[in-house]
C-alpha cells in the first residue's frame, strides 16, 4: 500500500471518529490492513475503495484502530477520593436515588465493573452506562470474563479485594450475569452529535480518550458531555495524564477543575 492510500485512510478515520492516530498507532494500522488485505477478497479495489463501499469493513477497521488498554482499578488514587469523599456525598445527597454513571470511553468495561463494584461496598445504589465506539469490547464488558492482565500488581492493588470473590486460581476474573446484567452497553461515537448521550449522569469518566483528539475537538466533546449528560454538581474525571490537555482553551465554562490532595478532578458548577 502507498503513502497517499493510507493517509486517506488515515483521513477516514480521523473522519469517522474525530480521533487523529499517532506514528506508533498508524504503525499498529498498517500492519491490520496488510494481514487484512490478505483475509478478504477486494476484487481488484483498492483497501480504500472497498472500505468505502462496505460499512462492515470500516467497522472492522475502526475496531482495530482503537486503543484499548485498561484493567481494574486504574489510577488508584482516584478510586480512594471516590471511597472516601465523593461516593459518600452521593450517598448523602441522593438519597435512596440510583447513582448515574457512565464509563464513556469504557474499552473493555474494567473501569465500569470497578465502579460499580465500589459503589456497591458503601451500600450505594447505581445505574452504570459503558459507552465506547469499539463493538468487539463492548461484547466483551458485556461477557464479564477478564485475563489475569486485568488485575495489576501495584496499582488498583488497594481495591483488589472487591474482586477476590469473582476471581479464578489463575487470577482471571469472571462476573456472574447478574453483575453484568448490572452494565447498560451502548456503542456511542463521542465525536457525533449528542442523541446516544446518557442523560442525568452524576459521575463521568472518559480517560485515556483526549490525548488522540484536535483541540476543537476536545472542546466539542466536553461541551456536549457537559451540556448534554452532567447534572448540575456532577463530577468527571479524566486520566490525570491528560490534564494539562484540557486547560481553559477547551473547558466549558460551567466546569470547574478541583484540586483534592493529588488527585484532580471537574465538577459542573
Amino acid at each position: 500500500m502507498d503513502e497517499k492510500e493510507f493517509s486517506e485512510i488515515i483521513a477516514l478515520i480521523s473522519q469517522q471518529t474525530g480521533i487523529i492516530p499517532r506514528e506508533s498507532h498508524r504503525a499498529g494500522i498498517m500492519n491490520f490492513i496488510e494481514k487484512r488485505k490478505k483475509e478478504i477478497s477486494l476484487n481488484g479495489l483498492p483497501y480504500s475503495a472497498y472500505l468505502r463501499l462496505n460499512k462492515g469493513e470500516m467497522n472492522i477497521l475502526l475496531n482495530a484502530a482503537t486503543v484499548n488498554e485498561t484493567y481494574f482499578f486504574r489510577e488508584e488514587s482516584q478510586f480512594s477520593l471516590l471511597k472516601d469523599k465523593i461516593f459518600p456525598e452521593f450517598r448523602a445527597k441522593l438519597g435512596s436515588k440510583p447513582l448515574r454513571i457512565w464509563s464513556a470511553a469504557s474499552s473493555s468495561g474494567e473501569e465500569i465493573y470497578s465502579l460499580y463494584l465500589l459503589a456497591q461496598s458503601l451500600s450505594i445504589k447505581t445505574e452504570c452506562v459503558a459507552s465506547d465506539i469499539n463493538t468487539a469490547v463492548l461484547e466483551k464488558c458485556a461477557k464479564g470474563e477478564y485475563t489475569p492482565n486485568s488485575v495489576k500488581s501495584v496499582d488498583g492493588a488497594k481495591f483488589q479485594h472487591l474482586l477476590a470473590k469473582y476471581q479464578k486460581t489463575d487470577k482471571s476474573v469472571v462476573f456472574p450475569e447478574e453483575i453484568c446484567n448490572q452494565i447498560e452497553r451502548r456503542q456511542i461515537n463521542l465525536s457525533f452529535v449528542a442523541e446516544s448521550f446518557p442523560r442525568n449522569v452524576n459521575l463521568i469518566f472518559i480517560r485515556n480518550v483526549f490525548i488522540y483528539f484536535t483541540v476543537e475537538m476536545r472542546r466539542q466533546i466536553l461541551k456536549k458531555i457537559v451540556d448534554e449528560s452532567l447534572t448540575d454538581g456532577g463530577y468527571l474525571f479524566v486520566s490525570m495524564s491528560e490534564l494539562p490537555a484540557l486547560d481553559s482553551s477547551v473547558l466549558p465554562k460551567n466546569l470547574e477543575k478541583v484540586c483534592d490532595g493529588k488527585v484532580f478532578y471537574f465538577k459542573k458548577i
